[in-house]
């Protein structure tokens, strides 16, 4: 048996978490395709974490996961039970005071950080009794963070580029840094330093990722329309993408997606990529 719940947080912290996503799973063997989704995540893995791409760190309970580009592949063959956090992708660094560009294509364990409260907090998860007493602590942590930490200029300017960019995936980058009021150059190294990648590259997974949902919904008929919409010039240059960054073809993507729907967990596996 599978299990998922997304979660969405507190009015206060909405500026800074998307959502909460839960999942747990009973005597049930899974092998997923993970899909960069270009949020920041922490990870709270209160019973066996996934094997991810072959390997297997069964001590890594908490961790922060930095912006990735490419797939993902997980296997889980024992019990779980996930929690994870996944914020605006300007958001991370006022909560951990660290650069998100430390943070790029990377797995970082709490143990890892220079911060007694992030050890902390990773035990009280651990030792609680339910996934609502979790969240709950997750929302208290970050609320006291965010008290503490100073306000960065930079947070609203980012939030408003990041909604042009939603709003237009191929926007110019001359065009975000006028939203922000920073020249091009200091765009650039705001943007690395509160988000972790370059701005094109954030709009190249944002583009994917948009992409790469509608094909949890759609139907091969409907793919050149869906090219179009998002940019791609045609199916050689979709092909050449998703194979970079998926390792394999979006023919072969589609057939395990046929497998994911036969076993019945695609709406959990819709949860997790496009949350409702």
């Amino acid at each position: 048996m599978v299990t998922a719940e997304v979660i969405l947080p507190s009015v206060a912290l909405r500026p800074y978490v998307h959502h909460y996503w839960i999942m747990k799973t009973c005597n049930t063997c899974m092998s997923q395709i993970i899909m960069p989704v270009g949020c920041p995540k922490w990870m709270f893995n209160r019973k066996r974490p996934f094997d991810v791409n072959g390997v297997a760190n069964i001590n890594r309970k908490a961790s922060i996961i930095g912006l990735y580009d490419k797939a993902k592949f997980v296997d889980s063959h024992e019990d779980m039970e996930m929690i994870t956090v996944f914020f605006m992708p300007y958001a991370a660094k006022m909560i951990t005071s660290i650069p998100c560009q430390e943070f790029y294509n990377d797995n970082v364990d709490f143990e890892d950080l220079e911060s007694a409260d992030f050890k902390e907090l990773k035990a009280r998860i651990l030792e609680a009794e339910t996934t609502d007493e979790c969240i709950g602590m997750i929302e208290d942590f970050i609320l006291r963070r965010l008290i503490k930490t100073q306000d960065s200029p930079y947070f609203n300017p980012m939030a408003k580029v990041f909604e042009r960019m939603v709003a237009n995936p191929d926007v110019r980058i001359e065009e975000l840094a006028s939203v922000a009021c920073l020249s091009e150059r200091q765009f650039r190294r705001v943007f690395i330093e509160n988000v972790g990648i370059k701005p094109k590259q954030i709009q190249r997974i944002q583009r994917f990722h948009l992409a790469t949902n509608e094909l949890l919904k759609t139907t091969p008929s409907n793919l050149d329309k869906l090219l179009y919409k998002y940019g791609y010039t045609d199916h050689s240059h979709f092909n050449r993408e998703f194979h970079d960054i998926v390792g394999i073809s979006p023919t072969q993507y589609l057939h395990f997606l046929e497998d994911v729907c036969k076993t019945g967990i695609m709406p959990i596996y819709r949860s997790y990529h496009a949350p409702e």
